[in-house]
């Protein structure tokens, strides 16, 4: 009988402790989050992922049972010192990042340093977007798609544009054009969006690739036009201005500069869902989305799953953009 019974005991020991790493994660889940959430912001403050950020975690926190949120920039090497952080990270939902989708296009550029975007850092909402505003200061006389085109024409000399920097959304927007255009637009990269729009009010550069909060103080003093936003559909708050997908030259173009909320990789798939869920909750807030709206933002809240699918599209059409346009920042 003895024998019998031992390897019974033995199993039910064994199950027992195998169990135990499971219940104790089931455990934090249901308690998360006990203590104080950092959320890093791999840029400098003031910028677009930051005022995300602050504005996200001020609302957040009422979702997660009052637990402070603090935002912690950790900026450098165009997002990747802060994200590679995020990435080494403990996975128990106590250490977030908020990063746009510069860091698809770090990864399809081969830029990444220190983590990998499929492999260290799992999408848990996608929060925001703003597509990227093509500008034109008032030495170009044009006001839609159609007249920039023909200027470009008319002017192949003069045929440049600004950008927010090499390898950034409003880079690749402008490789983009020149591909589904058939222009030889020359790019003239500056650090940062502010100085780019800048040089295009002045007249140094004819057309801006660039944020849409940037251009709009311009356009408002009637420095500046914006003909068109690279997305398939227009701004819910801007709808006088045509998304690009409308001109059938560019019917394919939808590049959106998306701001989305990571943890590191096995994080519990309850704190994700956790996480997901409170995030969303603030997205529905109807005076969080007007105050978005004022900063120029579109409220483009997807879900863990739809999330990871936008981040694995992106890098599937910026590695064909930056292959077929021979980009490389090296």
């Amino acid at each position: 009988m003895k024998s019998c019974i031992r390897p019974t005991l033995l199993g039910g020991l064994v199950l027992t402790s195998l169990s135990f790493p499971l219940l104790a994660q089931t455990d934090a889940a249901q308690n998360y989050p006990a203590r104080p959430i950092t959320i890093i912001v791999p840029y400098q403050a003031g910028g677009g992922a930051d005022t995300i950020a602050r504005l996200v975690s001020k609302n957040l926190s009422q979702h997660l049972n009052g637990q402070s949120i603090i935002v912690d920039n950790r900026a450098g090497a165009n997002g990747d010192i802060g994200s590679a952080y995020v990435s080494r990270s403990a996975p128990d939902g106590y250490t977030l990042l908020i990063n746009n989708n510069t860091i698809s296009i770090n990864a399809a550029l081969g830029m990444s340093r220190g983590y990998n975007l499929s492999k260290d850092l799992l999408p848990v909402t996608q929060l925001v977007s703003s597509p990227v505003a093509i500008g034109i200061g008032s030495g170009v006389s044009a006001n839609n798609l159609e007249e920039l085109l023909s200027f470009v024409k008319a002017n192949p000399k003069e045929a440049s544009y600004a950008s927010c920097g090499n390898g950034s959304p409003q880079h690749l927007s402008g490789a983009a054009f020149n591909q589904q255009a058939g222009t030889d637009l020359v790019h003239v990269p500056f650090n940062g969006c502010a100085p780019a729009v800048t040089a295009g009010v002045g007249n140094q550069v004819p057309i801006v690739f660039s944020t849409i909060p940037n251009l709009a103080p311009h356009v408002a003093a009637n420095k500046a036009k914006v003909l068109a936003v690279t997305s398939k559909q227009r701004l819910s708050f801007m709808p006088e201005i045509p998304a690009m997908a409308e001109n059938p030259l560019f019917k394919d173009m939808d590049l959106t500069v998306w701001f989305g909320l990571f943890a590191p990789a096995n994080t519990p798939a309850a704190i994700i869902k956790r996480l997901e869920q409170a995030s969303l909750k603030v997205l529905e807030d109807p005076a969080f989305r007007k105050e978005l709206n004022a900063r120029y933002y579109e409220i483009d809240a997807r879900g863990a799953e739809a999330f990871t699918q936008q981040v694995q599209q992106d890098l599937k059409v910026y590695s064909e953009l930056v292959k077929s346009a021979n980009i490389s920042l090296e």
